[in-house]
């Protein structure tokens, strides 16, 4: 039996869950309660960092998924 599919499926799923960590971490680190220790700068240098860190790792659990959904990955 051939489990491409099923593979493709958990990473767009974990695609998934690391964007909802990402936006979890914007929520955490936001700097609006007066004991938050940062800055609107600093939490926006905080945010683009993982930002770049997130994106890469979606796309290229994205691209993976796509070359499983076409069965690319695996030889024939």
């Amino acid at each position: 039996m051939r489990y491409e599919r099923i593979a493709a499926l958990g990473a767009v799923g974990v695609a998934g869950a690391v964007l909802l960590v990402y936006l979890l971490w914007i929520y955490v680190t936001r700097p609006e309660p007066a004991t938050a220790g940062m800055d609107w700068t600093n939490a926006v240098l905080t945010w683009m960092a993982t930002g770049l860190l997130a994106l890469a790792v979606i796309a290229v659990h994205l691209t993976f998924a796509r070359q499983l959904w076409r069965g690319e990955a695996t030889p024939p």
